[in-house]
């Protein structure tokens, strides 16, 4: 019988531990197929509205604040992949469950992030916007593509979607500014690691490494032939 030393063997299980752990992340996050399209968005931007719409556009619904998500497995592409439809609640308390199920465990499966946004109160609910979308991109490690939906482009206070993009790159600059001094302040750690991008400089959408559009639209779809009155654009980001 040949003896084996203790430590060989110790090592070696070691190895095999972390082998089959790197398996299994990379499996969870890189092997799983990215097919499913996640609404966000806050409370009265018309996700709800919407994902009705992308699933039936003859249908009409009646919309209430929920504390949980409304799923459509069978979306169908141009080239028949099916695709999952997630409609995640707008409410705050529910932004930890977002960032733990989608952002983290289930980022693997994402094909892209839509963020729908109520254009016609913009200005008075940019900061609460920014916030939602800043901790989206970071919290999902900027992997997942992301749709913002200017919503609602049939009222007429409403932003055409070039405003709103420069309105929220200003949003980001501070979220990045504030974040980076607060965590100065307290440890002293390095606050680039913590933030979307360098906080010393202007954020500006193309120094992310993923993709960020805008488009109009609006949920209700009151009429086909009208862009602004339609959600083309987001069945085209999509691919629907």
């Amino acid at each position: 019988m040949v003896d084996v030393d203790p430590t060989y063997l110790a090592v070696l299980v070691a190895l095999l531990v972390v082998l089959i752990s790197c398996i299994f992340v990379f499996k969870k996050f890189f092997g799983a197929k990215a097919d499913t399209v996640l609404l966000i968005g806050l409370s009265d931007s018309g996700k709800t509205q919407m994902f009705s719409k992308l699933i039936n556009n003859k249908s009409t619904v009646i919309t209430y604040t929920s504390l949980s998500e409304n799923i459509y497995d069978g979306l169908l592409t141009p080239s028949n992949e099916t695709l999952r439809l997630i409609d995640f609640p707008g409410a705050e308390r529910m932004r930890k469950q977002l960032s733990e199920k989608w952002l983290s465990k289930e980022r693997g499966s994402l094909k892209k992030i839509v963020a729908v946004i109520d254009s016609s109160s913009i200005n008075k609910r940019a900061r609460d916007v920014a916030e939602l979308l800043y901790d989206t991109l970071l919290e999902s490690n900027k992997k997942v593509p992301m749709l913002v939906a200017c919503n609602k482009q049939d009222v007429g206070l409403a932003k055409a979607p070039h405003v709103i993009s420069t309105l929220l790159e200003k949003e980001f600059s501070l979220i990045n500014q504030s974040r980076a001094a607060s965590l100065q302040s307290t440890d002293g750690s390095n606050s680039r690691a913590l933030t979307l991008t360098n906080p010393n400089v202007s954020f500006e959408w193309n120094k992310l490494p993923i993709k960020v559009d805008f488009v109009k639209c609006c949920a209700l779809e009151t009429d086909a032939d009208d862009e602004e009155k339609n959600l083309i654009g987001v069945r085209d980001a999509i691919g629907i």
